[in-house]
């Protein structure tokens, strides 16, 4: 037996040995192989779906120049370094500030404080400051300066145990979230208690108490509106009020000598708490979102360094809920949905806006006019119990006085010319804005066709230089008469200028615009039995008489195209598919018309179809030819570089392209813009920047971009200073050439519609004129670098509740008036060419579906060929056949809805024609960017893949291979095995044993 089980023993090594050599690695290759490619072939699968995302995050690019042309440089930066640029950037940043930031009271001079003050910064958010808002538009700020640093570098001393108690004591704690994600919720107030303040902290206060310096700070983003309902972020809540309550008991104690309260927020904080001043607060300075370097700017304010000249872009109240919009700020589902029906669940909620053109101050300041006047039926509307600062108000260490009021018409171009004296009273120097308003009439033909008329609108501004004490400029502004013209949806279904008496006053703000307008009228503060707030000043107005109603002039746009109505599908009122009626606010009847509740609208059928997620039908269009794809021409974009978009040549160009290169190029462009080879046109980057270039959303360490970040753009639009608008441009233009992007998603052009919109941080005003007029110099600006600007979000995302799929509903005066005159400026005064469109549906129609909308009104009326591109495709009536038929060019869309859909209609030549002509617009812009920087002549195009991509597809590929070969050759050593005579040999030895066994 011991022999058997030695032979067995020595047979059965040799067939494991030989097993070992012809099967086993090739087991291990295949297993191996297929736990690989089980893992990788996903992954690449993933990778390759959403490469531009991983591109932006990782780096990467997919065109590569071949035969670059270094001396093909159509746009240079005006820096010599990095450096440099950065240096510049945080220096205009600091001035932006310091023009824009509003002194709001300054009782008995508190402010300046003395340069060697010694004071303590009260609240978490002292140390933890607002410096932009979150999302998309989230800026770096990690190496800003504090608010400590800040003061202290202007020679400040700052309560040292105070600041300790908000970064490391017990009140850190509390400190609000950093997080610059898009938010899913308001934030909230995270003051911490008075209790938890030791005596040791209470009693340092003493010793650095020349002034308590509160900071009041509110924080919005996209995904989110600011809390309104049961917690109103917008007003102090109970930790605020009780540190106050302290601050006044610590000043009536001798322990502090002022209160100083810094309003960090880009939206309007409702400050009631000033009203009655019952916590003895000496002096309120709005601030805004500060950016990078603004509270250096903050600083040199507090101790008079630098004299304030910023202008509210808002109106500050001490009733927020005044504003006749938050009557219809909550989204409303329609009479008649039902979850999983025959609507869409993003097709769901409505919102009306019905307070119509009344927004911010065109409402205060007419409802004021009306109720001093004795019209419309005002009722008894207390100004002053609503208004707390009005638009256009800001103080300063000096004061002014305006005179010499001249205005001349000049027929030329059809603007008025308006030229004030400004001069220097006080005793410090200090700049100056000044406001042009204009008052039109109101009219029996504007009551009969539902035309308001706002009593005072902004027409034009202009700054002084810094005046030294006693000296004087005079400033000369342009108004375009184009300005005053009121659009009549109801009547002539264009732009109007009504007969009567019109008025121009240069002023300090909107409330006193209408004082001196009543003023010029006959009426006083005593006249009128106190009903004015103050007298106005009759010599700062002019005024003019048109005859006749003129239904013609203004009907025409500047780009020689007939206006006339474009925007019926949001209007219940002319819109077929909505059985209800909407009463509009109107200055004819105040108490009347005033929005109490909303208007309920049922879905009928019309409505149903209209909001379903694609609306085209080849059926409703006339049939065109096929037009010609994959011609041989031999034309490049490079030839078409300078050419006007109607060149005849760019067809030549076009019949070039393939079905292919034209879906990728249009569907595919998240944060990318996708290369075409048979035109040799390159790619281009392309990234968010309302506050300033950034990648904040989605970079990475290796993505990260060498940019300024900037304040709010509600503190840029509060300098009123357009030279200074023009910097911002430059250095944002110059960011993204650093950086290679060819492309901005910015800057941001929608409407502070109220003051709890979450991205009122990323808009400029509440008013469409001055916003449009400030975006104008910015875009011009950037664009000068060769950057292409789409201005989001084109339109009606005033609000971020339900914005994706939102309908919005408001008559065409208010949009044009209102919402739409913020693109409008940049477009024809600033030359952008370009605009991101919104989630936002314009009734049952998204905005990139309404014709009327982006041809008839951005392309037709306004003139703008470049790229319109919508925001990020996370919803599929954001679709293909809709947007090209309407106009939209390109789709920042991170999923494959587009690319996968637009194909299906590659034989109907009615899209395909409206894709070749999406293409047209696309390649104008880049051909005219600086991503053709390194394309000559004999430049082309090599397609690629971001390195991380393809690897992951040769990983992916390669570990099939091998997995594959491994099965092969498993399978094969196998046979080859069972050959050998090891394997014989121990086979025939067990069943010798088995046969033995039997016997």
């Amino acid at each position: 037996m011991d022999d058997l089980k030695m032979q067995k023993q020595t047979l059965k090594k040799a067939y494991k040995k030989t097993k070992r050599k012809h099967i086993t690695p090739w087991k291990i290759l295949a297993i191996i192989c297929a736990v690989v490619m089980i893992v990788s072939i996903p992954l690449s699968i993933f990778l390759q779906k959403f490469d531009n995302t991983v591109a932006a995050f990782v780096g990467g690019t997919f065109w590569n120049l071949q035969n670059e042309d270094p001396s093909a440089q159509y746009f240079t930066s005006d820096f010599d370094s990095a450096e440099e640029m950065v240096d510049y950037g945080l220096v205009l940043c600091q001035q932006v500030e310091a023009e824009g930031a509003a002194l709001l009271m300054n009782n008995n001079n508190a402010l300046p404080l003395a340069s060697d003050a010694k004071v303590s910064t009260f609240s978490t958010s002292s140390a933890n400051l607002v410096y932009g808002g979150t999302g998309s538009g989230n800026i770096d700020a990690s190496s800003a300066d504090t608010l400590r640093t800040a003061l202290e570098k202007v020679g400040v001393s700052v309560n040292p145990t105070l600041w300790d108690f908000y970064t490391t004591g017990a009140a850190k704690d509390y400190t609000r979230s950093n997080s610059g994600t898009v938010a899913t919720a308001s934030a909230t107030t995270a003051e911490a208690p008075w209790d938890i303040y030791t005596d040791d902290v209470k009693n340092s206060v003493t010793e650095y108490g020349d002034a308590a310096i509160v900071t009041l700070s509110r924080v919005g983003g996209e995904g989110a509106d600011l809390a309104y309902g049961e917690v109103d972020y917008l007003t102090l809540d109970q930790n605020e009020k009780d540190m106050l309550s302290n601050l006044t008991e610590m000043k009536k104690n001798g322990q502090i000598k002022k209160i100083i309260v810094l309003i960090n927020s880009a939206n309007a904080l409702q400050v009631d708490f000033l009203k009655n001043n019952e916590y003895d607060i000496d002096a309120a300075l709005w601030i805004g979102d500060v950016g990078i370097s603004g509270i250096n700017a903050v600083a040199e304010i507090l101790t008079g360094k630098v004299n304030p000249s910023g202008s509210l872009v808002d109106t500050y109240c001490y009733d927020n809920y005044s504003a006749p919009a938050m009557w219809n700020f909550t989204p409303v589902t329609y009479e008649g949905y039902v979850e999983g029906g025959d609507v869409p669940a993003k097709g769901s909620s409505y919102m009306i806006y019905q307070e119509g053109i009344y927004v911010g101050y065109k409402y205060y300041e007419t409802r004021y006019e009306d109720f001093v006047t004795g019209s419309g039926n005002a009722g008894d509307y207390a100004y002053g119990d609503v208004v707390a600062y009005p638009f256009g108000y800001g103080l300063s260490y000096t004061t002014f006085t305006y005179s010499d009021m001249d205005v001349q018409y000049n027929a030329a171009d059809d603007t008025y010319t308006v030229n004030v004296k400004v001069t220097n009273t006080g005793k410090a120097a200090g700049k100056e804005t000044v406001q042009v308003y204009v008052q039109s009439p109101y009219t029996d033909y504007d009551k009969q066709n539902g035309v308001e008329k706002s009593a005072v609108s902004l027409v034009g501004f202009g700054k002084t230089a810094e005046l030294a004490p006693g000296a004087s400029e005079t400033v000369s502004m342009t108004v375009n008469k184009r300005d005053i013209a009121s659009y009549d949806t109801y009547g002539a279904g264009t732009y109007i200028l009504d007969a009567g008496d019109y008025y121009f006053t240069a002023a300090t703000d909107a409330h006193n615009a209408v004082n001196n307008i009543l003023a010029a009228k006959g009426y006083t503060v005593a006249s009128t039995s106190g009903k004015m707030t103050e007298d106005g000043n009759a010599d700062l107005t002019y005024t003019w008489t048109e005859d006749a109603l003129d239904t013609t002039t203004y009907a025409t746009s500047e780009n020689g195209a007939a206006i006339t109505n474009q925007l019926s599908c949001a209007d219940p009122n002319l819109y077929k598919g909505v059985d209800e009626t909407v009463t509009w606010l109107s200055r004819s009847d105040w108490n009347g018309t005033l929005p109490t509740e909303t208007v309920k609208l049922t879905l009928t059928e019309m409505l149903k179809k209209d909001l379903q997620d694609v609306r085209y039908d080849a059926a409703d269009y006339e049939s065109v030819d096929m037009p010609t794809l994959g011609a041989k021409n031999g034309v490049k974009l490079y030839d078409m570089i300078g050419l006007d978009y109607n060149d005849p040549k760019w067809d030549e160009l076009l019949d070039q392209m393939t079905f292919d290169e034209m879906n990728s190029l249009i569907g595919d462009a998240f944060h990318w813009t996708m290369p075409v080879k048979s035109v040799e046109a390159p790619g281009t980057r392309d990234e968010n920047g309302p506050q300033g270039l950034t990648a904040s959303l989605l970079g990475s360490g290796k993505t990260q971009l060498t940019a300024t970040a900037f304040t709010s753009e509600d503190v840029m639009a509060a300098t009123f200073n357009t030279d200074l608008m023009t910097e911002i441009g430059k250095v944002i233009g110059n960011n993204c050439l650093n950086a290679n992007i060819a492309c901005l998603y910015g800057p941001g052009n929608n409407i502070h519609r109220t003051p709890y919109g979450g991205r009122n941080f990323e808009y400029y005003s509440e008013d469409g004129f001055l916003s449009g007029m400030m975006s104008a110099y910015e875009v011009k600006a950037i664009q000068d670098k060769g950057v292409h600007v789409v201005m989001k979000h084109f339109a009606l995302n005033d609000c971020e509740q339900d914005r994706i799929g939102l309908g919005v509903w408001v008559n065409e005066q208010a949009a044009r008036e209102v919402y739409l005159k913020a693109f409008q400026a940049p477009v024809e005064v600033g030359n952008a060419n370009g605009v991101m469109i919104a989630y936002t549906r314009w009734g049952a129609v998204w905005s990139g579906g309404n014709y009327g909308l982006v041809t008839g009104i951005l392309r037709n009326e306004w003139g703008c060929d470049g790229m319109v591109i919508t925001d990020n495709v996370l919803t599929q009536y954001v679709n293909g056949p809709d947007g090209v038929m309407a106009g939209v060019s390109i789709y920042d869309a991170m999923m494959s809805f587009v690319t996968d859909t637009l194909p299906k209609y590659k034989n109907d030549p009615v899209i395909v024609t409206a894709m070749r002509e999406a293409c047209h617009h696309n390649l104008y812009a880049i051909a005219n960017s600086c991503g053709m920087n390194g394309v000559g002549a004999n430049t082309t195009i090599k397609v690629t893949r971001p390195m991380v991509v393809t690897m992951s597809i040769i990983i992916a590929c390669a570990s099939a291979f091998f997995c594959l070969l491994g099965i092969v050759m498993w399978i094969i050593g196998g046979i080859k095995f069972r050959k050998t005579e090891e394997y014989k040999a121990y086979k025939d030895f067990k069943k010798s044993l088995k046969a033995a066994k039997k016997a």
